[in-house]
């Protein structure tokens, strides 16, 4: 089965789960889930980028096959990660007395210390496996677990539907899904030994000095990365939790969990164009891979823009459908959680050629940055604005740092070149998918009105899919942006079959 049909087939539990959950135990239980998620995202904070800059290193020995070096840098890993679950541990318990000052409303939700252990205990036993994760991902073999994957999915989520209908206990649903982790990872630590068996070893190997400098220099940069990125995109939640409430939390949620899923849809395509950009980076000209990059950006505001524009007219209509009114935003809430979307994904581009390219240290302060002016933003606007002053903060962060910065960086390193032309491709783009959304949703309501049936919401998106690619045919068809993008997009099709 391809990464897109488990992706599906994951995405049908989920949302089948999250009906049965509300159902059962109601938008406080959902949305403690939410807040405690962001909680433990703070904890591993003290990752402070170690991950990334590893697997950074780990690509050179792979497509060398240097198997010391490989080994070495695993080992390093393993010890890292298992000072970091320790840490993560040590931190879970410092700051379990302030947890209840989180928590806006009196939920009376029982347990809360209970629950919030088992998230500690299913985070850290995801680093106790890190480095072999690392190094498959490294070397691009993660379909290998697929299968692994698949049948982790399907018996999680059937013992968790069980636990909701028949039991209905909150503390059996966060086990199983302790229980199905732990068993998950050791089924992957014995594959990865199956792929890499020489990395199962007592020999003590040790990191070149080269690389260990290279490995701190850029955990040093990325720690700052890291803590930014918490602030933009983890700390939702808890603001949420803290100055709206803890039921709001569970509604957003639900918003959040389409979201990301249609996203997780979308990433298959956009890494497969991706995989290639190491080695143009290390192999072809400027001009040659600014031309690539033109490609990888009207690739990806395609994608992201389509995406948007759907989000925009169907959201609100699927939500009713599948769990009810009651569970239904107002539609300018909609507006800046597709805004959110856009202006996060529409950097994927940016963001590659800046990965590929090394460039860490030159931007080491922007993540924080953002992060701060995401903080301070949102804390301000929740007071005049509430959800959406919370939302709209995690927007003009983004829009006044690393949306300009990035593409600044990669244009001055990479290209050699002025970014004031993919600044105003920037904007062109933005206008293009907010007349866009406008317009469909304008077209939507004249052909459906209110209607949230199954078959009206499938139409709805059919006739979106049509306008989309109609508007985006015309406008584009004659650019060599369109024309290279459709050669690879049917390689990558062809590639992930």
């Amino acid at each position: 089965m391809s990464s897109v049909g488990i992706t599906l087939v994951i995405s049908v539990l989920g949302f089948l789960t999250r009906k049965i959950f509300l159902d059962t135990l109601g938008e406080e239980y959902l949305g403690l889930n939410g807040l405690l998620m962001n909680v433990i995202g703070m904890l591993s904070l003290v990752e402070s980028g170690v991950g990334v800059s590893i697997v950074y290193n780990l690509y050179k020995p792979l497509a060398n096959g240097n198997k010391p070096e490989i080994i070495a840098l695993v080992q390093l890993y393993r010890k890292i990660y298992r000072y970091i679950a320790i840490g993560i541990i040590l931190l879970s318990i410092a700051m379990f007395p302030f947890l209840k000052y989180l928590i806006h409303d009196d939920s009376g939700i029982s347990y809360i210390g209970i629950v919030y252990f088992i998230f500690v205990g299913n985070s850290v036993i995801g680093y106790l496996m890190a480095d072999k994760l690392s190094l498959i991902n490294s070397d691009q073999k993660q379909y290998k677990l697929a299968g692994y994957n698949l049948t982790y999915q399907l018996l999680m989520y059937g013992v968790k539907i069980l636990i909701l209908v028949y039991l209905k206990n909150y503390i059996m649903f966060l086990l199983v899904e302790l229980m199905c982790n732990g068993l998950y990872n050791l089924l992957i630590r014995r594959k990865v030994y199956s792929l890499y068996p020489y990395i199962n070893t007592k020999i003590r190997y040790s990191v070149p000095t080269d690389v260990r400098k290279n490995i701190v220099r850029n955990v040093k940069a990325l720690f700052l990365t890291s803590i930014g990125g918490y602030l933009v995109h983890s700390t939702d939640n808890i603001l949420i939790s803290s100055f709206v409430g803890l039921g709001v939390v569970g509604l957003y949620s639900n918003y959040t969990l389409i979201v990301n899923q249609v996203k997780a849809l979308a990433n298959p395509l956009m890494s497969g164009v991706k995989d290639s950009v190491g080695n143009l980076v290390s192999s072809e000209s400027k001009e040659k891979q600014y031309e690539v990059f033109n490609v990888l950006f009207f690739v990806n505001f395609v994608v992201i823009s389509s995406i948007c524009i759907l989000l925009f007219c169907l959201l609100n209509p699927f939500i009713e459908w599948w769990l009810g009114n009651k569970y239904v935003f107002e539609i300018w809430i909609v507006a800046i959680i597709c805004l959110n979307l856009y202006v996060d994904m529409i950097r994927s581009s940016a963001l590659t050629f800046k990965t590929v390219s090394g460039i860490f240290v030159q931007d080491r302060y922007v993540a924080l940055i953002t992060g701060i002016v995401n903080l301070g933003v949102s804390i301000i606007l929740v007071r005049y604005l509430g959800l959406a002053g919370i939302l709209l903060g995690t927007s003009i962060a983004f829009l006044s740092t690393n949306s300009w910065n990035w593409p600044r960086l990669i244009f001055k390193y990479t290209f050699g070149k002025s970014p004031y032309i993919y600044y105003r491709k920037y904007l062109m783009y933005a206008l293009l998918t907010t007349i866009m959304c406008s317009g469909c949703n304008y077209i939507n309501g004249l052909l459906f009105g209110q209607s949230c049936s199954v078959v009206s919401i499938l139409c709805r998106g059919m006739i979106d899919i049509t306008i989309i690619a109609a508007v985006y045919f015309v406008l584009f068809r004659h650019t060599n942006e369109y024309m290279y993008s459709i050669k690879i997009i049917s390689a990558v099709i062809r590639h992930r079959k």
